[in-house]
């Protein structure tokens, strides 16, 4: 017998359509941050097989607000309080640096939480256990998460909201949110459910002795492991859903509850096996604590992890490697960054789905091209100009990440240009490297320290964007890049003052009621180019609505006319 039963639908889905119903009215979790109401089914999932003294410990109030209340409760940036964690919690956070709710998602805060749920064992404290272990859950569910794959980000976050239609036209990317939560496959008793639950028997953890700084090691590294077992997943994940709800393909579905099924259970198995360590740690007196050398280590493995790993591992990058060791003929070159922890990036989070359909366009098109690794841009510096004379970067954000130095992209980049290489940075946020675009950061200026955009987001729907030398064509902001929520927000903040530089010269315009801010340049030589990334992001400006493949993100026609236009403009000027 299961402890707590289960809602499940009322009709399942292919009864949803046929009464004319709306997924995504039907059935949209009470939340569309991290796994949503997913974090919900991880948790009754995890106490549904807790140690039954420990289970009966708790009352049916503190179950069931661990369930639908604590397992959401590092999603908020209020501080600890007394009232809900103890003064000693509170003072042990705020000594480690962890100080809001937020913070716990952190690698010193998935450590905390674990010591906190230690400390709570030891105390005897049934309610301050449940709101650990729940919280506990909270974060190792994070790391795994679907939503957190830069494409299922994409369009949970922003071809949802933009209503981005699917292949058929007939319905858009706002009926698969629900069914990209953990919960849209977690409670359908058609198959889904059963997924789940079977991927958590199969990939069962059991506490093996660890020591606690082996156990505190592999805890921090979580947001790298996850991001690594969700890397295969989250693409497939997006299939699953868009080819059941745009063609009722049932292998898609199934698809779709299997890898779903497995990133849950990825949080489930890890919180059990934790809570079993955790148990044993609290019946000795030993003292844990996160020390300077469990640091140490965690770097050395953090840097051991991202050499590591693997590109091709990506099914985001996967079909569009091309190494230029394979090229026949001179190509245009494009970086991959490979997916990190939860919002962890050199380039930033979003740009690898604006580079993955740079790419795919590329590959459609059969123009000639090959991507480098990042990490090997870093060691061994770039192809030659005669084999690669044009590079694309995307870099919605640009510092370095853990053991990945951005300086060393910036010199490796700038002895690329000095031998006759030209580049096209796609800009965000951030700025392009000090050494290579010098020039070009002394003449980008943002008209608020915190702004996002050239003008008020208001003034940027309906803007239009113009590439010099193109008088005819006019690329209108159709949509938001300030969505509701996510991390995908295509913004770019700079415009370019060059009146008393004479090295750059105008290349993209953006152009509002009465107004007119260059917001893209080129150096005098056409060796370095700026887009912002807002101009490259599909779907964004006005054309086209309706994605070709889901699952195999590429640009729509506007933006990859920007593209093109930009490109050509890298080219020697004639004689």
């Amino acid at each position: 017998m299961r402890f707590f039963s289960r809602q499940h639908f009322l009709l399942p889905f292919p009864l949803w359509c046929a009464a004319g119903i709306s997924l995504s009215a039907t059935f949209l979790p009470r939340q569309v941050e991290a796994w949503g109401s997913g974090h919900d089914d991880v948790m009754r999932e995890v106490i549904e097989r807790l140690p039954a003294d420990l289970r009966e410990s708790f009352s049916a109030e503190m179950i069931e607000d661990a369930i639908r209340h604590q397992s959401h409760y590092p999603d908020n940036f209020d501080p600890f309080l007394p009232e809900d964690v103890g003064e000693a919690a509170v003072a042990r956070l705020a000594a480690a640096g962890v100080t809001r709710r937020y913070d716990l998602h952190s690698e010193r805060g998935i450590a905390q939480a674990f010591l906190q749920l230690v400390d709570a064992l030891r105390e005897k404290d049934p309610a301050h256990t449940a709101l650990w272990i729940a919280a506990y859950s909270h974060v190792i569910a994070d790391m795994a998460a679907c939503n957190h794959d830069p494409l299922v980000h994409t369009a949970t976050y922003g071809w949802a909201e933009w209503k981005v239609k699917l292949p058929s036209g007939e319905r858009d990317f706002s009926h698969l949110r629900s069914l990209l939560d953990l919960a849209g496959s977690a409670h359908d008793p058609e198959g889904g459910q059963a997924a789940f639950e079977a991927a958590i028997e199969r990939m069962r953890l059991e506490d093996s002795g660890q020591e606690p700084s082996e156990i505190l090691a592999e805890i921090m590294l979580y947001g790298q492991a996850g991001a690594d077992f969700c890397a295969p997943r989250g693409v497939r994940v997006l299939e699953g859903a868009a080819g059941w709800v745009d063609r009722q393909d049932s292998a898609a579905r199934e698809m779709l509850w299997n890898n779903i099924g497995e990133l849950g259970a990825w949080a489930v198995v890890r919180t059990l096996r934790d809570v079993a360590i955790a148990r044993r740690f609290a019946e000795s007196d030993r003292e844990l604590s996160v020390t300077p050398e469990i640091e140490a280590a965690h770097r050395e493995n953090v840097a051991r992890f991202l050499a590591g790993r693997r590109l091709a591992d990506d099914a985001l990058f996967a079909p569009l490697i091309r190494p230029i060791e394979d090229a026949a003929e001179p190509v245009t070159g494009m970086i991959f960054e490979p997916c990190w922890a939860m919002n962890g990036a050199m380039f930033g989070f979003s740009s690898r789905v604006q580079s993955a359909a740079i790419a795919r366009s590329w590959q459609r098109e059969e123009m000639p091209y090959a991507t480098l690794d990042l990490r090997d841009t870093l060691s061994e510096g770039f192809p030659s100009p005669e084999s690669m004379p044009r590079l694309v970067i995307v870099a919605s954000s640009f510092h370095s990440y853990h053991s990945l130095d951005a300086q060393a992209l910036d010199r490796n980049l700038q002895a690329y240009l000095d031998a006759g290489g030209r580049v096209l940075w796609i800009t965000g946020t951030g700025q392009p490297p000090a050494e290579a675009f010098a020039a070009f950061r002394k003449a980008m200026h943002r008209d608020e320290p915190k702004s996002k955009l050239p003008v008020p987001v208001g003034d940027f729907l309906d803007a239009r964007i113009r590439l010099i030398g193109n008088d005819t064509d006019r690329y209108v902001v159709e949509h938001s890049p300030a969505t509701r929520s996510g991390w995908q927000q295509p913004f770019a903040p700079w415009t370019f003052d060059i009146e008393e530089n004479a090295d750059l010269h105008p290349l993209a315009i953006l152009e509002t009621e009465g107004h007119s801010f260059l917001v893209g340049a080129i150096d005098a030589d056409r060796r370095r180019a700026i887009l912002p990334i807002y101009a490259v992001t599909p779907f964004l400006l006005a054309g086209e609505d309706r994605v070709e493949t889901p699952h195999e993100p590429a640009l729509d026609a506007p933006s990859a006319s920007v593209l093109d236009a930009a490109l050509d403009m890298l080219r020697p000027t004639k004689p």
